[in-house]
Formats: structure tokens, C-alpha cells, sequence
């Protein structure tokens, strides 16, 4: 039986550097909302950190404030992990009583399997990017070999 540990770092930065994904919370294989959560983390980080990086003045309070808008939507969806591993834990003490509670709350609530559902697909807090325009951006070559600049555009 493979062995998974969800836990999380108490602080996410240090002087230049900012831990997001995997090196600042391992989650659970449970639901597959690893990669979400790291991709969620980098687009806040993004947002949060982009004008102050190109003015190289990142400050602790700038990696604090990525900690603090990512870490409760972390803490959220690890806990959440964590029902289907108690729910086994209680089968193994009471055969069936565990399992059979969690699929008759999951199969007989049609609107829950639709919440559960977005939930684990689009996390608890979901990130959008924001970043202002950054200028030119190298656009990889096309099919002729040339690169293309573009100016990036701030969508809202």
C-alpha cells in the first residue's frame, strides 16, 4: 500500500524565495487537485508579485500576502482529503459503517455530487489572471521558424 502524507510549510518565503505547489503543501492524490492548486498558486503569486518583481523590490510582506491568500483554500481542500481517509479508517474499525454513510451521503444527494464536483474541479478560491501589461512577449516561432513579438494584453 503506498504510504501519502498531506502536509503543508508553516512559511511559504524566505528572503527571494516563495515556495507555491508541492514545495509549500504536499496534497493528497485524493481528487487530483494537486496540479490545480500549484497552477492556482503561481497565477496569485503572479498577480500579487508581478509590478513589484519588474521593479525588483519584492519585499517579505509581498511573499507573505501570496502565503495568506493561497494557505486557507489549502487548508480547505486538504481537510476535505482527509473524509475519504477517515471514512476507510472507520470502515477498518466498523466493517461497511464508514463507507456505507459516505456513498449513500454522495449517491442519494444529486446537488451535493454537483458541489463536490466543482469544488475539486475549480478549488475553493479560484485565481484569475490579473497581471498588469508587461510589454513585449516572445510568442514561440510558428510554423515558418520565425518568432513574433506581442504586446501582452491585460484581459479583465
Amino acid at each position: 500500500m503506498l504510504s501519502v502524507r498531506m502536509d503543508r510549510l508553516e512559511r511559504w518565503y524566505r528572503p527571494g524565495l516563495l515556495c507555491i505547489g508541492d514545495a509549500a503543501h504536499a496534497m493528497s492524490p485524493v481528487g487530483g487537485v494537486g496540479v490545480n492548486y500549484a497552477i492556482q498558486d503561481a497565477v496569485a503569486a503572479a498577480n500579487l508579485l508581478a509590478s513589484k518583481l519588474r521593479q525588483g523590490d519584492v519585499s517579505l510582506a509581498d511573499l507573505r500576502r501570496v502565503q495568506r491568500r493561497r494557505e486557507w483554500p489549502v487548508r480547505l481542500m486538504q481537510t476535505l482529503q482527509r473524509l475519504p481517509a477517515a471514512a476507510i479508517s472507520a470502515q477498518f474499525k466498523h466493517p461497511g459503517a464508514g463507507r456505507q454513510r459516505l456513498q449513500s451521503f454522495v449517491t442519494d444527494l444529486p446537488f451535493f455530487q454537483r458541489i463536490l464536483g466543482r469544488i475539486i474541479g475549480l478549488g475553493f478560491r479560484r485565481e484569475h489572471v490579473r497581471t498588469p501589461d508587461l510589454g513585449a512577449v516572445i510568442v514561440p516561432a510558428d510554423t515558418s521558424g520565425r518568432e513574433q513579438r506581442h504586446r501582452a494584453s491585460n484581459r479583465d
